[in-house]
């Protein structure tokens, strides 16, 4: 059983809103207090070459030295029509672009400005508009999903949410150990009143009730279902719900296993698109029935041979990794083994590794856990209907099955493992995977978009971007079908859009263009080109930029 941990923390709101500027401003914050680093620990933020130079002039590291707070970047970064480019330590402060001066009053309002000033004035050209908007924080803000927001924001979850996908019309069943109360907490009441909550069941009574028993599932339930604005808000908040009691938290036996394959087969009954299970089985109480790490080979257990089963049936299984990182026994559990489960492993709101969050590989050497998600200090609400967070992988593999239900619902005609694949090209390490974090942490509207370039790859209309991975330099062709307002934008991988390139096209037209000067500018990184007319996207196209 995985292990739960509670802890409570308090986290500020943000608020965006729409009025148009453009200029470039100089904001500074008023402390360093919960950075997360040290004076004591320089080599993370300064080269062996610099301490040396410190020592050799006898000059001590100090609070100066210290990187601006990342959470404070980010929050920042998060709010529509900022675009960050770039931060001084020395002076604790970040220079901005801002296009909607309701969005400059809302800085100046965050407890930890301490001033903002004007730095430049920037004319927009009337080909080439400078970004105006960010696909979805206008409506779904920090404000509305409660302690919830920074689990979601880390997966860009918002701006799927914003685009109309918060999980409806998909079923996701959640494997666990009672929940406790659901169908009287206050987060979980359109669950019931909308008619969301399709079936419960209980295998280890043996009956259909399964509001008692523990607290656990209540907890992991709310990552995905919860939906009280203001309070908390879930990954999937209109998802529909099947809940199954597989687990007694009185002991820990083989029993148990069986108790979930009996659960799985009744998920795939109940026609559930995704199953989402925190829960993890290497050692019981009668030491005769313990797993060896051998046996994590995905082909062994029985309870990973029917997680497998599931998803030869169609079913997305997602599985926690397990707690047991900082234990003798420190690698996945089962069923996370499985071949075609997403094993998820757990990050705290930097995105670096919860200590206890489980290795792989899987004893076949599968590369496990495949994705990451919040499960350090994870919101979650309890019987008593309070939120508070939580410590357990147990919480990162709700919140990633909430949003994978969110990505599935823009793609109903791709498989589970076409869904699960773009899961995991979309993580923040997918060319550098480990056995700590597998293809690290999604990036869900990234995932999106690359689901979109797949699914508009057949368009007569089809975009032609090259080189697809560029300096400074992009070529664009594409074959126009009808007259309208045609326009190339370019995002980032959280949605912004920053800039838009409007295009002079009539109707079967071919139509050559090249960016040049506007991607200058850019960092290094990944990038989408979206062709749209009438603000219709037509087509996508992801390219890299990179270095000479």
């Amino acid at each position: 059983m995985i292990k739960v941990i509670f802890l409570s923390l308090l986290i500020p709101f943000l608020y965006n809103g729409n009025a148009q500027t453009s200029n470039r401003y100089w904001v500074r914050f008023a402390d360093k207090i919960n950075t997360p680093f040290s004076i004591e620990s320089p080599n993370e933020f300064l080269s062996q070459r610099s301490i040396d130079r410190r020592l050799k002039s006898n000059v001590a590291v100090d609070v100066q030295d210290l990187p601006v707070d990342p959470m404070y970047i980010s929050e920042l970064s998060i709010l529509g029509g900022v675009t960050i480019w770039n931060s001084s330590k020395w002076f604790n402060a970040v220079s901005i672009h801002v296009s909607d001066s309701l969005t400059l009053d809302s800085i100046a309002s965050l407890p930890f400005v301490l001033s903002i000033d004007k730095v430049k004035s920037l004319p927009l050209d009337p080909k080439i508009e400078f970004a105006t908007k960010s696909l979805g924080h206008s409506n779904y803000h920090h404000l509305y999903y409660g302690m919830a927001f920074r689990q979601i924001e880390m997966h860009t979850g918002q701006l799927l949410h914003n685009l109309g996908f918060d999980g409806a019309g998909m079923t996701i069943a959640v494997l666990d150990a009672g929940f406790d109360k659901v169908d009287e907490v206050d987060v979980f009441s359109t669950i019931i009143s909308e008619g969301r909550l399709l079936s419960t069941r209980d295998f280890v009574d043996g009956n259909n009730y399964v509001f008692n028993s523990s607290q656990h599932g209540t907890a992991v339930l709310s990552c995905m279902g919860a939906n009280t604005p203001g309070k908390m808000v879930g990954t999937a908040p209109k998802a529909n719900y099947v809940l199954i009691r597989t687990e007694d938290v009185a002991s820990e036996s083989l029993v148990e296993e069986d108790n979930w394959i009996a659960g799985a087969e009744f998920a795939d009954s109940i026609g559930a698109d995704i199953l989402n299970t925190s829960l993890g089985y290497t050692q019981f109480d009668d030491s005769s029935m313990n797993h060896t790490y051998a046996d994590m080979d995905g082909n062994t257990t029985r309870i990973s041979i029917a997680a497998d089963i599931a998803a030869s049936r169609g079913i997305l299984v997602v599985t926690s990794a397990g707690n047991m990182g900082s234990q003798p026994w420190y690698y996945i559990s089962a069923p996370a083994d499985a071949d075609s489960t997403i094993a998820v492993a757990a990050v705290d709101s930097f995105m670096v590794r919860a200590v206890f969050s489980s290795y792989g590989p899987a004893s076949d050497g599968d590369l496990k856990p495949n994705v990451a998600s919040m499960g350090f200090r994870t919101a979650c609400t309890f019987p008593n209907g309070n939120v508070q967070q939580a410590n357990g992988t147990s919480f990162s593999a709700p919140v990633l099955a909430g949003m994978a239900a969110c990505l599935w619902q823009a793609f109903p005609n791709k498989s589970n493992m076409e869904i699960k694949s773009l899961i995991e090209r979309s993580g923040h390490q997918y060319n550098t995977p480990d056995y700590s974090l597998g293809y690290g942490v999604p990036n869900f509207y990234e995932a999106y978009l690359l689901g979109k370039e797949e699914s508009l790859s057949n368009s007569d209309e089809l975009l032609r971007v090259f080189p697809t991975q560029f300096t400074d330099k992009l070529n664009i062709h594409f074959h126009s079908q009808g007259t309208g307002n045609w326009k190339l934008s370019v995002l980032n991988n959280i949605g912004q859009e920053l800039f838009v390139k409007s295009l002079d096209v009539t109707d079967n037209q071919y139509v050559q263009t090249v960016l040049t000067d506007e991607l200058m500018r850019l960092s290094m990184g990944n990038y989408f080109i979206c062709l749209s007319k009438d603000d219709q996207e037509i087509s996508v196209s992801k390219v890299l930029k990179i270095i000479p």
